[in-house]
């Protein structure tokens, strides 16, 4: 095994970097306050090994201390030939045959969230910074072969690895567990482990064998019911290929048959199909002329009353003109007759007359302005009913628009009591509207610190209602009370609550006059009585406020009351239509006194214009008797024409129907006649895969003459499935291919399992032959291991015996073996490995006996060991001894000691590594200090 030359530490723990720690010494002293970092650096080099930390620690542990991405360990080890041969070098299966030195690396790199290692080796004294590109990096479990390959083996992985406080439990192994130890640290449990599978491997080809002799048995009936399988099959497939028959040839050849035979029908029955769409054809001929012959007369007929309406029109546009001409002559006779009228009826009394148009027009305008108020109202109606359907906004009285506008300019938030209050229950709206009418106007400030400002508003606009800065959450009440039936959506005065709360529901007066003990109470008409007595606090449906079943309530009432409005208006607007007819015929009675002097005046223009008028009236007399002849000549025409053009339609109509009844027969025909192609085309595209031999007539006469037709075909074919839908019947082909196969198989296993019982016979003698031949190298390497601790004992004056292993032929015994260890100390009586007779010191000199006897070899001692604090709880004389006998063994030790121990401690080490705490106020810990012991020559 190697020895270790020297070690570098980069960010392990709370080092930064510590090049070429020495450790090419014997003994080795890692020395320093507790915490200082011994431990620390042993779980270095047994990290750098791919050895296990101490204490449950692990490299992770380190790592993340130094607070830096990557760690590395680094560690010179010798490579010396063991013995006289140079190829016999601890590392020469990793291929190092010339180097002395192999360097160690071990890098540990922080891989996205977790700590990853990998190892490297290099032969000779190489640095770190020259295999940072290097990409042959080893993982731990090959890391730990090649290591293995070198004498670091697993078992003494195991054994080397001691925590501290625990160099003396190796003697505390029972017999059989330090036997197997040195079995394995000497390589004789591969051998064992072998031996003990070939056995197992034997007990399981016996029952094997065993088990392969029963199936044979089993496989000759298994033969004999797959013969019977077999001619069931033949059976069943005879009955299969008839059925197949049936169904691929037979029956495709007669359907086949039958539609040829089919379509040849239907061929027939399109030809005679023909024959009475020729005699309709002619019938539909004769039909065409008399329509155009009808259609002629329409045509005259059409003309003739054009002719008429053309000559009428002629005429109704002399008779305008002619009308134009007379109707200013009309309007000057009109005037005429009205100002003989008026100078006929100036002879009343004007001052009567005076006095009656000054009454009717006061009355006028009495009606004309309660109209106007109704009108008012209605628009008022109008913009409530918008404004509740949430087209515009609720209108308000001034003073509370201006109050709000007020508060609105201050930035001051707040809400109406009414935009808050909701009636759950309707019945009790009228109720709600009473009791709440008075305080709709209440302004609710949303924050408390505005009051002042507000009440500052207030008192500039003379605002009469509350103004209410503390509110509170109005909580959900059951019961009579009023309260129960109203939802505030958002904070409400306490005083108001508490109102509603007071106020009980009770449905009539005669109730609430029987509850004698209640103060308050309000029927669903918003009849109240409180302590002052009962009053009526009713509102009107058309001037609720509150919530939205009162929004709804109230545009229902005034929708209701706008026709009433609208009748009422629309009185009003009759009675001042006639007034105002009044008026003007008194103003007219006032205005006759002059109607004679003007009817003098102009008597040469009236008179002129009742000649002018007489020819003019003559002339229309004559074009309105012509109209009057052609009213009943047009009526006349029109007759014809529309009983002519009935005429038409009915023979358009009869001609249309005889056409679409024709086309629809030739259409059907059309269409049997494509749908008969189509199935001819299909039949000679499903059977054009059909053989040819098999359309021909004769075999087709006699498949007919045979099975008749497809029917009897169809009912032999479901005869036979129903034979072969029994369950009995075998269908596996492959029945025949196992039978043979069995046949065979059973003779080839049964001369192959006789001869397999052969062999593991003469295999069973072998091995009992080797495990007797071996049995010999167990004892050699048992005689070598107790010649091993004999003399290391004498090393260190402690007399070593070895009790004799019984090792025979015979696995319970060698399961059962153990090696029983016995010591002398200070000429005393011998005492067992862990009797409890040993002092603490002799148990540490047991353990190191025991362990250093399983580092040597034929060629000598080698390896080293790692010991955590070996001399804890040894007096000066148990320390000297431990010191003396690590002097005269050959490995290389490397241990560690706290400073408060007895300098005696470090007696034999040639080299000791001092430690020290990390200050509070430093990144990184001090560098290990090194002592090195003078040798004789130096000294001199």
């Amino acid at each position: 095994m190697f020895h270790i030359k020297s070690l570098e530490l980069v960010h392990w723990d709370y080092w930064q970097r510590i090049k070429n720690i020495p450790l090419d010494a014997k003994i080795i002293t890692i020395a320093g306050q507790n915490g200082s970092g011994k431990t620390t650096l042993l779980d270095a080099m047994r990290t750098l090994f791919g050895l296990d930390c101490s204490m449950g620690r692990t490299y992770k542990h380190y790592a993340r201390h130094s607070g830096q991405q990557t760690a590395w360990l680094r560690a010179v080890v010798d490579n010396k030939a063991q013995g006289r041969q140079l190829s016999n070098r601890p590392f020469r299966s990793s291929g190092f045959f010339s180097d002395d030195e192999v360097t160690l690396f071990c890098q540990i790199q922080k891989n996205g969230g977790d700590w990853k290692r990998q190892y490297l080796m290099r032969p000779g004294n190489v640095q770190i910074e020259e295999v940072t590109e290097a990409n042959d990096w080893l993982g731990v479990e090959n890391y730990r072969k090649r290591l293995a390959n070198a004498g670091l083996s697993p078992a003494m992985a195991k054994v080397l690895a001691l925590e501290q406080g625990e160099t003396d439990k190796l003697c505390e192994y029972a017999p059989r567990q330090l036997l197997d130890l040195v079995f394995q640290v000497f390589g004789d449990k591969e051998v064992l482990d072998a031996y003990d599978e070939a056995k197992r491997h034997q007990r399981d080809t016996e029952q094997e064998l065993k088990r392969f002799e029963a199936e044979l048995e089993g496989s000759k009936t298994n033969l004999e019911g797959l013969r019977l399988r077999v001619a069931n099959y033949h059976q069943w497939e005879d009955l299969n290929k008839e059925r197949r028959n049936l169904q691929e040839e037979v029956l495709p050849t007669l359907e086949y048959h039958e539609a040829r035979e089919k379509q040849a029908n239907i061929s027939r029955q399109l030809r005679e199909a023909r024959k009475p769409l020729l005699v309709a054809d002619q019938l539909l001929a004769d039909k065409r002329t008399a329509l155009a012959a009808q259609v002629k007369a329409l045509t005259e007929a059409q003309q003739h009353e054009t002719v008429l309406e053309q000559e009428s029109t002629a005429l109704q546009s002399r008779l305008s003109v002619i009308n134009a001409k007379l109707k200013p002559l009309d309007s000057l006779l009109e005037q005429k007759t009205r100002l003989q009228t008026l100078a006929a009826n100036s002879g009343a009394d004007i001052a009567e007359v005076s006095a009656q148009l000054e009454e009717k027009e006061g009355e006028l305008a009495r009606q004309k302005q309660a109209r106007d108020a109704i009108a008012a109202r209605i628009a008022a109606d109008k913009a409530t009913i918008s404004a509740l359907q949430g087209k515009t906004a609720m209108p308000e009285p001034d003073n509370v628009r201006a109050m709000r506008r007020a508060l609105n300019d201050a930035k001051i938030g707040h809400a109406m009591l009414s935009d808050i209050v909701e009636v759950t229950d309707p019945r009790w709206q009228g109720a709600v509207e009473g009791v709440l009418g008075g305080y709709a106007s209440v302004v609710l400030l949303d924050k408390p610190g505005d009051a002042a400002a507000a009440y500052r508003l207030a008192e500039k606009e003379r605002y009469r209602h509350f103004i209410v800065p503390d509110l509170v959450t109005a909580p959900t009440t059951k019961g009579d009370s009023l309260m129960s039936v109203v939802r505030f959506t958002d904070k409400t005065p306490g005083w108001l609550i508490e109102q509603l709360t007071r106020i009980t529901r009770v449905d009539s007066v005669e109730e609430g006059a029987r509850l004698g003990n209640v103060e308050e109470w309000i029927t669903p008409e918003a009849y109240h009585k409180e302590r002052r007595g009962g009053r009526s606090l009713f509102v009107e449906a058309s001037r609720y406020r509150f919530g939205s079943a009162g929004r709804t309530q109230r545009m229902e009432a005034i929708q209701k009351g706008i026709p009433a409005l609208e009748a009422q208006e629309d009185t009003y607007t009759l009675a001042i239509s006639k007034l105002a007819s009044e008026v003007s015929a008194l103003k007219a009675r006032l205005a006759g006194v002059d109607a004679a002097k003007e009817l003098a005046a102009r008597m040469a223009e009236f008179d002129e214009a009742a000649h002018s008028a007489v020819p003019l009236r003559s002339e229309r007399l004559e074009v309105g008797s012509r109209l009057g002849e052609l009213q009943g000549l047009i009526k006349n025409a029109t007759v014809a024409r529309t009983r002519a053009d009935t005429t038409w339609q009915n023979a358009r109509f009869n001609l249309s129907e005889a056409e679409a009844g024709l086309r629809l027969n030739h259409k059907r025909v059309l269409e049997q006649r494509t749908d008969h192609a189509k199935a001819l085309l299909a039949l000679r595209r499903q059977w054009r895969h059909m053989p040819h031999n098999w359309r021909r007539p004769a075999r087709r006469t006699r498949l007919v003459s045979e099975y008749h037709n497809t029917h009897q075909v169809a009912l032999r074919i479901h005869s036979l499935e129903n034979s072969l839908a029994r369950s009995d019947w075998e269908l596996d082909a492959t029945v025949i291919d196992q039978y043979a196969r069995l046949n065979d198989q059973l003779k080839s296993r049964q001369s192959e399992t006789e001869e397999r019982r052969y062999q593991n016979n003469r295999a069973i003698e072998a091995t009992v032959n080797a495990r007797a031949a071996y049995m010999e190298r167990l004892r050699y390497t048992i005689r070598q291991y107790s010649k091993n601790i004999k003399e290391l004992g004498e090393l260190a004056n402690i007399e070593v015996h070895t009790d004799p292993v019984r090792l025979e032929d015979d696995d319970l015994q060698l399961a059962q073996a153990g090696l029983h260890v016995r010591f002398k100390f200070d000429g005393k009586g011998p005492i067992g490995m862990n009797d409890g007779e040993a002092s603490g010191g002799q148990q540490v000199m047991k353990s190191l006996v025991l362990l250093i006897g399983l580092l040597k070899s034929e060629d000598g001692s080698g390896g080293f060991v790692f010991i955590d604090e070996p001399f804890a709880h040894l007096d000066i004389r148990n320390i000297q001894l431990v010191g003396e006998f690590l002097k005269n063994t050959e490995a290389q030790y490397l241990m560690t000691t706290p400073l408060t121990h007895n300098t005696d401690v470090y007696d034999p080490s040639e080299l000791t590594l001092i430690t020290s705490k990390k200050k509070k106020d430093t990144q990184w810990a001090q560098p290990i200090f090194v002592l090195q012991r003078r040798t004789p020559a130096q000294a001199a």
